[in-house]
């Protein structure tokens, strides 16, 4: 018996994303996110999607506050000192030009990601400040921006932005200001989710970033719906209609201590990045650790303590919907 698969209403896209967002063209697909922050890394992107076929549908780039960890070395993403966060903001801008420089010739515009580029900490104190550093990242190339949202001001500064271009919310664990975590594993957490979710609607975002929130959480923001944002996911499990989001440094360096959730692809040590590190060994962990994202073996599902029938009512509520 032939089983088929129900239509799905579209997502109201916002026009800046929408020529990108490729996941509904098949109920198999996972729409990707990559993040990166060198040009060698979009190199070796461009090298993993030639070597697969059919050719993956990875529909966004970031340029995270991540790169002061991986590249840098340091052990958090929170600036301490306004010297510190206006030379974290100017890597930051000088990073997402050469990425955005690298796309676009390392890419047909035909099958371009979009590049989304991370405000860092001390950036989004006010909406004056969050619009302005918004307007920075806009004019180096970036075609969206990303928030961390676990405060009512970072709501504020959505709204402030949203005029001048597209804006994402990220939700659940929150690097510059949040512990280390998972949310969203009770009934209770994960009703405070969605509302989180609507509120970052309502102040005008146009997609949600969804880090170490349970399973059922993610499963039940990422369902197509004609209200819902589209979603990109990392360290929350599977979604079948969700985006998922891969670092192509976790891709390669393996972590300095042994970490569940990671990708198992990790294949040289920090210490030799700087002779191994390069697009060729790039293209072909992340051609693996992509592969074994769409074949289902890469997230793990995280634990949680939600009964089977709570996940079920999770994943059949209707999170975008006002109660």
């Amino acid at each position: 018996m032939v089983v088929e698969t129900p239509c799905h209403p579209s997502l109201s896209l916002h026009p800046t994303i929408a020529p990108y967002i490729r996941r509904y063209e098949s109920p198999a697909q996972t729409g990707l996110k990559i993040n990166l922050y060198r040009a060698v890394e979009v190199e070796g992107l461009a090298i993993a999607l030639d070597a697969l076929s059919p050719r993956p549908p990875v529909e966004c780039v970031m340029v995270g506050d991540s790169y002061f960890m991986t590249h840098l070395g340091r052990s958090t993403t929170t600036l301490d000192s306004e010297p510190a966060r206006e030379q974290g903001m100017n890597t930051l801008v000088g990073l997402v030009a050469e990425v955005r420089a690298a796309v676009d010739t390392n890419f047909a515009a035909t099958d371009r990601p979009f590049v989304l580029a991370d405000l860092p900490d001390g950036t989004v104190d006010t909406p004056a400040a969050a619009y302005t550093a918004a307007g920075r990242f806009f004019a180096a190339g970036a075609d969206a921006v990303k928030i961390e949202v676990c405060s009512a001001s970072a709501l504020d500064c959505i709204t402030a932005i949203a005029p001048q271009g597209a804006v994402f919310g990220h939700l659940g664990y929150t690097p510059q200001s949040g512990t280390v975590r998972r949310h969203g594993n009770s009934l209770a957490a994960a009703s405070r989710l969605f509302a989180q979710a609507r509120h970052i609607r309502k102040a005008g975002a146009c997609g949600l970033i969804l880090e170490m929130v349970s399973e059922p959480v993610n499963q039940s923001l990422s369902r197509p719906d004609a209200q819902a944002l589209p979603v990109y996911s990392i360290f929350s499990g599977r979604a079948r209609w969700g985006g998922q989001s891969l670092n192509a440094w976790d891709a390669v360096v393996k972590p300095p201590r042994p970490a569940r959730h990671f990708p198992p692809t990790a294949v040289i040590e920090r210490t030799e990045v700087a002779d191994e590190y390069n697009a060729k060994l790039i293209g072909d962990r992340l051609a693996e650790l992509i592969q074994m994202t769409l074949s289902g073996w890469y997230p793990r599902s995280p634990r949680s303590p939600m009964s089977e029938s709570e996940a079920d009512r999770l994943t059949e509520a209707s999170p975008w919907k006002e109660s």
